[in-house]
C-alpha cells in the first residue's frame, strides 16, 4: 500500500513569540510507526503523489475551510481518504463529533516513530491527559473528559538522541503522578518543558519545589520559562473531590503563587502567563490583568479567543468582540505596554473608530 501523511498544521506552530518551531504530531507519528511496521511505502511530506490512502491531520479549527476547498483535489489523488484531529472535530451541538485514530493505529506508541518521522533529537509526549478545571472555552474537557489520567511515563518519551523533553499535559499540577515525572525528570538528567498553560491555583511548597529541583526551559530548550494561565479574572472550577466548584479571586492568587515561586528560587521573569482576551472580559478587567502581571515582572502572552469551530471575531455569547481587544493584543506583543499606557497607544484609538462607524452604519438602518 502507498500512503501519505498530510501533517497541515505543524509547519504553522509557533513557540508563543512568534518564532516558527518543529512541533510534531504525535498522532502521524503513529501512522506512519504502524504504516511502517506493515511495510507499506509511505510519503512524507505529502506534495499530491498518486496514492492509496490519505491521512490527513488538522489541528486548529481555522485549517478546517482550508482543507475543505482543497478536497476535491485530494480526492482526485487518493483513493481513500481519512480526516481527523482536533480542528476536524465538531463542537457546535451535541452530541459533539470527535474523530479518533482507528483503534489498531491508537494502539502503536507515538515514541519513537514520531521522532524518526519528523527527525528530531528532543522527546514530546503526554504523561497524562484530561483536565478537572472544565473551562467552556477549551476543547480538553470535552476531548479527553474533565479527570486527569496516566497515558505514559517520562521514561518511555525520553528521544536517546536528546536530553531534552517536552510534555503537552493539559494539566500536569493535578496528577498525583507529577512527582514520579519530576523524579524520572532528575534521575535522566532531563530539561523539561511543561508546554500547556499549567495552573497557577494549585501551586503550593510541594509543586514549587518539585518545579524548582529541575532543569525547566521553553520549548527549544534554551531559554528558563514556565507556562501558567491567567486566563480571567473569576475563576471557576470543579473540584475533583467533591465534584462542587471553588471560586478564586485571580487578581489575588497570583500575586500570592507568584510570591511562592519566587520563595523557590523561580524568578518571576521566568515565569510566562497565557492571557486570554475577547472571550468574557471588559477593557478594564484586561487591564487590571495586564498591570498585575506587569508590576510582578511576569512575561505574557495575549491570546485572542476564537470559539470552538473556528470562529474569530467572536466571543464567548458569540457577540462580536470588544473592539479594543486586537489592539491590546497589538499593545502587549510589541513590549509598549511596559512604558505606554493603553489609553494612548495609536491603534487602540483606531479600533474604536472603526467600531464607532460600524456602529453608526448599523444604526441608519
Amino acid at each position: 500500500m502507498r500512503v501519505g501523511i498530510l501533517d497541515i498544521d505543524t509547519k504553522k506552530e509557533t513557540d508563543g513569540f512568534g518564532r516558527k518551531a518543529k512541533y510534531p504530531n504525535i498522532a502521524c507519528g503513529k501512522i506512519y510507526g504502524y504504516h511502517k511496521l506493515q511495510g507499506d511505502e509511505i510519503i512524507y511530506p505529502y506534495n499530491g503523489e498518486k496514492v492509496d490512502r490519505l491521512y490527513i491531520s488538522v489541528i486548529f479549527t481555522a485549517t478546517r475551510p482550508m482543507i475543505l476547498r482543497m478536497l476535491p483535489y485530494w480526492e482526485a489523488r487518493a483513493a481513500e481518504i481519512l480526516i481527523g484531529g482536533t480542528g476536524w472535530d465538531d463542537y457546535s451541538r451535541h452530541p459533539y463529533t470527535i474523530t479518533e485514530l482507528p483503534e489498531e493505529i491508537a494502539a502503536i506508541p507515538h515514541y519513537p516513530w514520531t521522532y524518526e518521522m519528523y527527525d528530531i533529537d528532543y522527546g514530546i509526549g503526554f504523561t497524562t491527559r484530561g483536565c478537572h478545571v472544565g473551562c467552556a472555552f477549551c476543547v480538553v474537557p470535552k476531548k479527553e473528559g474533565m479527570e486527569e489520567y496516566r497515558e505514559t511515563t517520562v521514561t518511555d518519551l525520553i528521544n536517546p538522541r536528546g536530553k531534552h523533553l517536552i510534555l503537552m499535559n493539559n494539566n500536569s499540577f493535578a496528577h498525583k503522578d507529577f512527582f514520579q515525572d519530576i523524579e524520572e525528570i532528575k534521575e535522566h538528567g532531563l530539561s523539561i518543558h511543561w508546554d500547556q498553560a499549567n495552573d497557577i491555583t494549585l501551586v503550593d511548597d510541594k509543586i514549587a519545589s518539585g518545579i524548582s529541583g529541575v532543569n525547566y526551559r521553553g520549548f527549544d530548550g534554551k531559554k528558563k520559562q514556565l507556562f501558567f494561565a491567567f486566563d480571567l479574572i473569576t475563576k471557576k472550577k470543579i473540584d475533583p473531590e467533591t465534584g462542587g466548584t471553588v471560586t478564586y479571586d485571580m487578581l489575588k492568587v497570583v500575586p500570592e503563587k507568584v510570591k511562592l515561586l519566587n520563595e523557590y528560587a523561580i524568578p518571576s521573569h521566568h515565569l510566562v502567563f497565557y492571557m486570554l482576551i475577547g472571550y468574557n472580559t471588559t477593557e478594564e478587567e484586561d487591564l487590571a490583568r495586564v498591570e498585575c502581571l506587569r508590576s510582578l515582572g511576569c512575561e505574557i502572552y495575549p491570546m485572542l479567543y476564537r470559539d470552538l469551530n473556528g470562529r474569530l471575531g467572536v466571543d464567548g455569547r458569540g457577540k462580536p468582540q470588544p473592539f479594543h481587544v486586537r489592539a491590546l493584543r497589538d499593545w502587549i506583543n510589541s513590549g509598549v505596554y511596559r512604558k505606554q499606557a493603553f489609553k494612548d497607544f495609536d491603534r487602540r484609538a483606531k479600533h474604536l473608530r472603526q467600531r464607532e462607524h460600524e456602529e453608526l452604519q448599523i444604526s441608519l438602518f
